[in-house]
């Protein structure tokens, strides 16, 4: 955004005098120049943070499609072929940036040896002041995403999208017990978890101009209809849980008393309440053994082999 405004003072000569009415606009013009230049400059600083949350908001709102779209996606392709691998990242950061700046100017002009003659009749000016002002914006939106790299959670969404479909390519993976095992803890019982009977397939000219959400792979569409999203969501609900890596461990709150510090003179014991795994609720569900069990090790940052000596 650039907007200038040019005024001239026609002044000419010293035997020449300027009409009392040319000197009040030229007056008036200054002034609307002026004030006009000093709303550009302070415009963007005042409506820059209205614009950062109308922004933000209106990113945080593209997660869920992000997410509903990579499930459809990859519903379209295990729809081609259920032995498929899925695909699937996890929004773990995001930044809205924006960057407002403003400025004005004022160039005079100043000519004082232009004659009568040399003016033209009046209509070169001997003085003449340019105002400039300008003001831009830049906005930068970026989300960072985790791709899934863990194999037995590759391996617990790849059994969700065959059971979705009712297609499970081999028994190896022993898919409804392994679901079944990750999800012990949960609150949901496993048809609300993994819904059937929300989506449609189809080619690309079958797909309703009504869709709420759609997704696909090659030749291969799946669309959701309005009725349908409640399942969408129920079933990436899911996916995120599998992605996360969280199990749903069966918990139970245990209570333990240490002796006290002796060196305190009044304390007796120390209670500590903690909530834990519930073991032996673990030992009823075999297939949660189906996963390996992986001790919590630092990832070593490889870069401190290359520091210089």
């Amino acid at each position: 955004m650039f907007i200038t405004a040019l005024v001239l003072f026609a002044l000419t000569s010293r035997s020449t005098r300027i009409a009392p009415i040319v000197r009040h606009r030229a007056r008036k013009a200054v002034a609307i120049a002026l004030i006009a230049a000093l709303v550009i400059v302070a415009t963007p600083g005042c409506a820059t943070h209205r614009v950062l949350q109308q922004k933000t908001t209106a990113a945080n709102l593209t997660v869920t499609d992000i997410y509903y779209e990579q499930v459809l996606n990859n519903l379209a392709r295990f729809v081609d072929n259920p032995g498929a691998m899925p695909s699937f990242s996890v929004v773990t950061a995001g930044t809205v940036n924006i960057q407002d700046s403003a400025g004005a100017s004022i160039a005079p002009n100043y000519s004082p040896t232009l004659t009568t003659k040399l003016q033209g009749g009046g209509a070169l000016p001997i003085l003449s002041i340019l105002f400039g002002a300008n003001g831009s914006r830049t906005v930068s939106e970026n989300w960072s995403t985790a791709p899934l790299t863990d194999s037995d959670n590759i391996r617990r969404m790849r059994c969700a999208f065959q059971l979705l479909l009712d297609a499970e390519a081999s028994e190896c993976d022993r898919c409804r017990d392994r679901l079944q095992g990750f999800f012990h803890g949960g609150t949901e019982s496993f048809e609300c978890m993994i819904p059937r009977d929300w989506f449609s397939v189809g080619r690309c000219e079958d797909v309703p101009e009504d869709a709420s959400y759609v997704g696909s792979h090659g030749d291969t569409y799946v669309w959701v209809m309005p009725e349908g999203v409640d399942g969408l969501s129920r079933f990436t609900i899911t996916v995120l849980d599998i992605a996360t890596g969280e199990v749903h461990a069966p918990q139970r709150t245990v209570t333990k008393r240490y002796k006290g510090d002796p060196e305190s003179e009044n304390l007796v014991e120390t209670e500590v309440t903690s909530t834990e795994t519930d073991k032996d609720a673990l030992k009823e569900a075999e297939s949660f053994q189906l996963d390996r069990q992986r001790l919590d090790m630092q990832t070593p940052n490889r870069g401190l082999f290359f520091l210089p000596r």
